[in-house]
């Protein structure tokens, strides 16, 4: 799977052309950076995401989410996860670690905490799949055959380090 410092140079890349509160840039600037990537990458990318937006499910992002009304089912709760992962790496880290960072933003600027529901990162990766093979490309192959890469990948890791 795609390193997680890959993923965040990818969107710092983003970030530094345009910004994330203009949506509809930030969406096509990211696809034209995942387009630059070969189609394993683009898949990594996208399964690095998921990971990503797994380890934000916490009990404090979940209370935030909730008082926004963004947590009443998984789909809207993984969108503002999604927010908070395309906000950058130093916004994720600190969302992530708890320690108040988005009740003081919801606090300080609670329009910045609404402003974080993003639908778009759970897409650009299929949309710049499709952007360099055309339509008649089978996202779901791909992403299926580089998920159970990385899970062979790891039972190898995992075998070695069982032989240990």
């Amino acid at each position: 799977m795609m390193n997680k410092n890959i993923f965040f140079n990818t969107i710092k890349k983003v970030l530094e052309q345009t910004s994330f509160e203009d949506i509809i840039n930030y969406d096509e600037t990211l696809i034209k950076e995942l387009r630059k990537k070969t189609n394993r990458e683009i898949a990594q990318f996208h399964l690095c995401m998921l990971e990503l937006r797994r380890e934000l499910d916490t009990f404090e992002i979940n209370k935030i989410a909730r008082s926004q009304g963004l947590a009443p089912h998984r789909e809207i709760f993984n969108r503002f996860c999604n927010g908070i992962i395309a906000s950058g790496e130093e916004f994720y880290n600190q969302a992530k670690e708890g320690k108040g960072f988005l009740e003081t933003k919801l606090q300080n600027n609670p329009e910045e905490i609404k402003q974080l529901y993003y639908e778009g990162l759970s897409l650009v990766s299929s949309a710049a799949y499709y952007n360099k093979k055309g339509l008649d490309a089978d996202w779901d192959v791909l992403l299926r055959n580089e998920k159970r890469r990385v899970e062979l990948e790891q039972q190898v890791h995992n075998k070695d380090e069982l032989e240990r």
